[in-house]
């Protein structure tokens, strides 16, 4: 884990609302079934002004509260233009990265995350705009918002 910055990302995509409770339960969940509506409703070709870069992401964003309250999930990708994408300025970061097999690894991540930010962090959570970040085959980088 290592603070970095981002001072500009743009990102658009699909998008849904939800909170950790539902996540918790499989018949509530809705983070995986929208990686599918994603793929199945090919948003990825009908996404206008895409950056020249194969990464993805799952951002979080509009946290109502905190890690108990409702959020809006995307995935998305890049993009140059900030219609209707989510602009994230300035913003400090505390990066977690892990590599192992999707989507497993997701999981055992924000564990690591969950398990951190409970025990007497160095750093306070900011509830901005969270990120996970896809760019390699086996492993992600999940980028949490700092104060």
């Amino acid at each position: 884990m290592k603070v970095t910055q981002i001072k500009k990302l743009m990102l658009s995509g699909l998008s849904v609302n939800t909170n950790n409770e539902n996540e918790m339960n499989p018949e509530s969940n809705k983070i995986s079934l929208l990686w599918e509506d994603y793929e199945n409703k090919n948003v990825y070709n009908k996404t206008f002004n895409k950056a020249n870069k194969s990464e993805m992401y799952g951002a979080y964003s509009d946290y109502e509260s905190d890690v108990n309250g409702d959020y809006k999930v995307t995935v998305a990708v890049e993009v140059t233009k900030p219609k209707n994408a989510i602009v994230i300025e300035e913003q400090r970061y505390l990066l977690f990265e892990k590599d192992g097999e999707l989507p497993q690894v997701v999981v055992d991540c924000w564990n690591e995350i969950w398990d951190y930010f409970s025990n007497e962090p160095k750093y306070e959570r900011a509830y901005k705009v969270d990120f996970e970040k896809y760019s390699k085959e086996n492993g992600i980088e999940i980028f949490i918002s700092i104060k």
